[in-house]
This record gives C-alpha cells, structure tokens and sequence, in this order.
C-alpha cells in the first residue's frame, strides 16, 4: 500500500485519497507526497545509479554518496523526509526513561549495495508536540513559557520564526553539522583500523611460525635422544657378552645364544572346548554350539574343506577381518580364534538370525502405522534398547523381552504384547541398528555385500 507502485488491477492500492491518511509505520514518507518507503535502506540515496521513487526526488535529494545527511520530521502519519534547516528543535527518545537521549532513526543493510541512513527526528513548528505541557525536546525549549506566549498570541508570527526559544542550545548543533567532516573522519577510522588489522595479522602469524618452529625443534631433539637410548638397549640384549678363563686362554670373549622364547599356545581350541552341538553351514565353514566357562554358550565357525578349495583362505580373511574391526554394539563381537586350526569364536545368538525370529513370531505383530495418516502412532509404546554407552550383546537384550514368549498361551500372550510383541517401532529401531553397524563397518573400509535377514 501506498509504496508508489501500483499493485492491484485498478491501482486501487496508490488511491491518493488512502494514502493521505495512510500511516507509514515502520518506514518514512516522501517530503511533499504520501508515498511510504518501507525498506529506506534499500531505496534511498542509492547513487548515480538509483532511481527516485518520491515525484518530488526527496530521497535522493540529502544525499552524500550513499550516505543520507536529511533530517526526518516526526509527524502523526509516521516519519516524513526533511531538510534540518526546518527543523524546531531534536525530539528526545521517549523510550529511554534514565537518561537524556536523542530520536535517531536508523536503517542500515548489510550488503554492499545498501546506503547508511541514519538522521535525527525533529519537530516542526507546527508540530502539535509544541507546548503541549510535555517537554519533547533534548533541551525542553518546546515549553518553554514566553514563547508558547508569544505562539498563542501570534501563530502566524511564529510559525514564520519571530519568536525563538530564550532556552539555549535549542539548534542542538543543526546549523554546525557537516557530513563532509563525518565522511572524512570515518574514512580516516576506516584506515586506521585496516593498519590495525594488518599489524595484528602480522603480529599473530609471526607468534604462530614462532611457537610451531619451537614445537618441531624439541619433537625432533626427544626423536634423536630415544632413537639413541632405543639403539643402545637393543645392542645390549641381543649381543650378551660373558669373559670366560679357561686353561692358556685368559681374556677370552664368546657370543652366547639368545634363548628362544616359548611358543604361546593358543587359547581356543578344538581339543579343549566342549562341543554340545552342530547350529549349522555356511559357504565354505561350519558353525557349532560350544559352552565355555568363562563366555558361557559360544558359537565357533570352523572351515568345511568339502565346500571349496578356497575355504581356507576365506575363514583366514575373515578372522583377519573381524580382529581389526573395532568394538561396536550392532557387530558380531569377535571372542576369540586360532589361525592353525582355522576357527573363531563368536558370540552365540540365542534367537537365530532375524529372518526365522520374524517368522516365528508374526502372528504377534502389532501395526502401528496410522491408517489415516500413514504415520507411526505417538502414543505408542516404544521399550527401551541398548544404547552404545551400555555394551550389552543384542541377544542378552532379545533374551530379557522374549524370555516367557514360548511359555505363555494365547490369553497370557494377548496381555502381555504391549511389551513383547513385534512393533512396527521396534523393526524400524532394528533396523536403524543394522544401518549403525553397517556404517561402522563402511567407516572403517569393509563392505558387507551381503545384507540379508538371515545374516542379521
């Protein structure tokens, strides 16, 4: 409305009649029209380049460069565009209570394009906040008792400016005010600070090269000092020297042997694990039920000769896979292994893979999405999982809300499967899960190539 380009059909929106009484309230008004600007910042003082949108070209009239240098005269329709020769006197800021501040109004962007407008608000003489009772000036001369006198017994008179304000300092330095000054100072400030800058860079930088040449010299002279005590250490021990004295021959040195150190066994084996039963094969290996003392039911996946020719060395690669891989809540976690006997020792699933645990029980499966929304329902419950802080083994986890699935009948299940039957929430959780594990193993260079439910 009223911004000085017609909008609607029948440019109803830049009616003049609407826009005389049209209240510009939070941008300001042309000098001599009822065009609002909204955005000053945007439109005002925008150079050789811009273009006027005010008929009488006021706000690009107070203008040096980009820089507005008006005054705004502070009206019942919101903030006008002025000359501060017509100005009476500085508003104050009524919004400041403690102290004496003055009206500034300000618009100021933040790209390069934008022009820096920032002016006092001031009152004219016909102003209706003249001797009104309130003090709305900076020096309170628009109360001031013998010219409110004078302005009731001759309006005319005064508004031709016969009668001044006996209080001083009513100009507030109107007349003294010289942007060329202002523009020239703060270019100096300008300067002034881009030589600060520099000389804090120069000043950062050559502190920087200082304390990281000062770093590298002591790294490099406790490398020289370790990598010398290292070299004599192991000339020590693996050069003994014992002086002998046998018959003719005093003074005699021989080298003695360094002892052999004693091959460590392995602590899984075949031999010494108790093997309850076989949980079934794979492409090149076997998988059994082993119960140990200090892991409690273990599984252990040893190589099937009769599937390929390769198994070897595929059971080879994946124990030298799984030993690097770092622990994580959603692998597999590796036990143990032997690399003569070809086998490892992973943690044994009580529930199977999770293809035959859906299966076994769907029946149970509650639909939480929302027919209507096809969306999960929030008031649903969602039990609590293991998160990575609490490293506990999924099964153990499978185990604590399945524990009395297979020993209650159909009533007992019915009232029990807001805890234990299958959720929608709950395969979406697992299936976020499978994505953690998957990522870790991505992170850390593998791929999987293989994701399947029946290898979950």
């Amino acid at each position: 409305m009223c911004d000085g380009k017609p909008d609607c059909d029948e440019g109803g929106d830049e009616d003049p009649t609407t826009c005389a009484s049209w209240q510009c309230e939070y941008g300001v008004r042309c000098q001599q029209s009822d065009i609002c600007i909204d955005i000053p910042h945007q439109v005002m003082c925008a150079g050789d380049g811009g273009q006027a949108v005010c008929p009488d070209s006021s706000d690009q009239s107070y203008c040096l460069h980009r820089i507005y240098t008006g005054c705004f005269i502070n009206t019942t329709l919101g903030l006008t565009i002025t000359d501060c020769d017509t100005c009476f006197c500085q508003l104050r800021d009524k919004s400041d209570t403690k102290q004496s501040t003055a009206a500034v109004f300000r618009s100021i962007g933040r790209s390069f394009r934008s022009s820096h407008i920032m002016a006092r608000v001031c009152a004219q003489r016909s102003s209706s906040e003249i001797c009104d009772g309130v003090e709305d000036c900076m020096l309170g001369e628009d109360e001031d008792p013998e010219m409110c006198r004078n302005r009731e017994n001759d309006p005319d008179g005064f508004l031709r400016g016969n009668y001044e304000s006996q209080r001083k300092g009513r100009k507030v330095e109107l007349d003294q005010f010289d942007i060329g000054n202002v523009a020239d100072l703060e270019s100096e400030n300008v300067a002034e600070i881009t030589i600060d800058i520099k000389m804090i860079c120069a000043i950062f930088i050559s502190t920087l090269v200082s304390v990281v040449g000062f770093c590298l010299a002591i790294i490099f002279v406790m490398f020289r000092l370790s990598s010398k005590n290292h070299r004599k250490h192991v000339h020590a021990e693996s050069i003994p020297i014992e002086g002998q004295t046998s018959s003719g021959l005093p003074n005699t040195y021989i080298l003695q042997p360094v002892p052999k150190k004693d091959k460590k066994e392995p602590t899984w084996t075949l031999q010494n694990t108790s093997i309850i039963k076989e949980l079934g094969k794979g492409f090149y290996s076997k998988v059994y039920l082993a119960q140990d003392k200090q892991f409690g039911y273990v599984a252990i996946k040893t190589v099937d000769t009769k599937k390929t020719n390769k198994s070897e060395e595929c059971i080879i690669n994946e124990i030298d896979i799984l030993s690097n891989i770092k622990p994580h809540p959603n692998i597999i976690r590796l036990i143990g292994s032997n690399m003569e006997e070809k086998l490892l020792v992973i943690d044994f699933c009580f529930h199977g893979n999770l293809k035959d645990y859906v299966l076994r029980y769907k029946r149970y499966f509650v639909d939480e999405i929302n027919p209507e929304t096809q969306e999960p329902n929030r008031d649903t419950y969602l039990c609590a999982s293991p998160v990575l802080s609490e490293h506990i083994p999924m099964t153990d986890y499978l185990m604590t809300i399945h524990a009395k699935m297979d020993t209650l009948d159909d009533e007992e299940k019915d009232e029990k499967n807001n805890k234990s039957s299958l959720r929608t929430k709950r395969l979406l959780h697992w299936s976020y899960q499978a994505s953690l594990g998957l990522k870790h193993l991505a992170d850390q260079g593998i791929i999987h190539r293989d994701v399947a439910l029946r290898n979950i």
